[in-house]
Parts: C-alpha cells; structure tokens; sequence
C-alpha cells in the first residue's frame, strides 16, 4: 500500500496543480492531506476494514478505563477511634504513675495496624463491685489493672484471666510488687490489639 502526503501551498496550487489529484489542487493553502495511490479496490477495501478495526478497538479501550480507574481506588482509612476500656483502682497508690503513663500514651498518637485512633478509658465505679460483676463473656471492659494478684480471688473469671496476665509494675515503678494487667480472653480483634498496644506501652520502664 503506497500513502501519498500533500501539504498544498499557494505556490503549489499556481504551479503544480495540474500534478496534483484534483480535489487536492482545490484545496486552501496551507492544507495537508492524504491520498491512497496506486491502490485498487481491494487494497481501499482491506485498509478501510484495518482503520475501522482499530477504531473499534480505542473505543473499547475508552469505554473500559474509567472502570479500571475507579475500581483502582483504595478505601479512606477509618476515622472512629479504637477506645480501650481499662477497669482499674482510681484510688490505687499506682493511680498517679498510671495517669501519667496513660497521659504519655495518648500523646504518642497511639493507633492500630490500620490507621485507626487508640483511645484509652477509664472505667468509673466503684473498684470491687466492677471486678465481682466481671464474667467470661463481659464485653465492657478490654484491660483490666489489678493493684494485687489477691485482686481476682473472689471471682472464678478473673482467677481463670490471671494464667495469662502480665506484670506491669515496672511501667509504673513499683517493683518488686505484682501489678497484673488482664487484657480478657473475650476480647477480640481491634479491641484486643489496642488493649494490647497500651499494654505493651506499660510495660516498658519509663525515663
């Protein structure tokens, strides 16, 4: 297939028009175009068929892109705030190295594995009646501070708990004695992971 370029001028025109085929030679100055030479009707055929092909094929193209592009887009992160309900003694002779601990924390921008806010609450009652209330499938409370191991005798949930609670007393100075932090086998997912995170938070001797 032979593809025949004119760029037409108005010098061409006046001298060459009578070369030129003649809807070029009518054409205005400063025209390009393009003329199929030496083709017969089944070269015009074949690259009409192409050019219609390729045709189809850009629009196809077009009509799948916004899709693609849409289906591209990542989910915003979570923006409601992860909020840990810690039972603990208000009244604790820990109470202070604690608050000043949860105080530390929070300023950290403590968050999840997914972007979520940790918020840290403290539980209000009174400090033995919340412990007696707890049970093995109470879904109020995700970390629990005891000011003693002897803390957890008078309730069958909390002695069970007790297998797997963490001293934390040196995140609150007040080593030697046991502080166990109880993060209950209920809790799970978000909840469990920043009940987990302020934990381990705790545990670390502070400056």
């Amino acid at each position: 297939m032979k593809i025949i370029f004119w760029l037409v001028t108005g010098r061409d025109v006046r001298r060459t028009a009578r070369a030129m085929p003649p809807f070029v030679a009518n054409l205005r100055p400063g025209t390009l175009t393009l003329t199929l030479a030496g083709l017969g009707e089944e070269g015009r055929s074949r690259y009409y068929v192409h050019m219609a092909q390729r045709l189809r094929f850009a629009q196809a193209v077009l009509l799948i892109l916004p899709f693609t592009l849409l289906g591209g887009c990542k989910p915003k992160t979570k923006n409601t705030p992860v909020v840990v309900h810690v039972l603990r003694d208000l009244r604790s002779v820990y109470g202070v190295e604690l608050d000043r601990r949860l105080l530390e924390f929070q300023g950290s921008n403590p968050r999840l594995s997914d972007g979520q806010l940790i918020v840290i609450q403290s539980a209000t009652g009174d400090y033995k009646d919340m412990l007696q209330k707890q049970t093995s499938s109470s879904e109020n409370i995700d970390f629990i501070i005891l000011d003693s191991p002897d803390d957890a005798s008078s309730n069958p949930a909390l002695q069970i708990a007790m297998t797997h609670a963490i001293n934390i007393c040196a995140g609150l100075k007040a080593c030697p004695a046991n502080v166990p932090s109880i993060i209950p086998p209920q809790i799970k997912g978000n909840q469990q992971e920043a009940a987990l995170a302020f934990q381990n938070a705790l545990l670390k001797t502070p400056q």
